[in-house]
C-alpha cells in the first residue's frame, strides 16, 4: 500500500485530470472510505468533483488506474 499526503493539496502532474488539484481525506471513523476531491484551480474553481473509496487499498486502486503522479504542495 502506498503512502499519501491526506488533507493536503496537491497537484496532478499526470494521468486522468491532469493539471488539476486533489486533496485526500480519510473518512474513515465516520464513512470507513475515504474521500477524493478533485478542483481545477485552488484559489477559484469552476470544475471539480469527488469520489469515494472504501477503504485505503481501494484508494491505492484508484490513483494507479488514474496513473497520477502527484506533487504535494505545502
Amino acid at each position: 500500500m502506498r503512502r499519501y499526503e491526506m488533507e493536503k493539496n496537491g497537484r496532478i502532474l499526470s494521468g486522468f485530470y491532469e493539471g488539476y488539484f486533489v486533496k485526500l481525506h480519510d473518512d474513515s471513523k465516520i464513512t470507513g472510505g475515504c474521500y477524493i476531491f478533485l478542483v481545477n484551480d485552488l484559489t477559484s474553481p469552476t470544475d471539480g468533483g469527488d469520489y469515494w473509496v472504501e477503504s485505503l487499498e481501494d484508494l491505492d486502486a484508484f490513483v494507479e488506474e488514474s496513473k497520477w503522479e502527484i506533487e504535494w504542495l505545502e
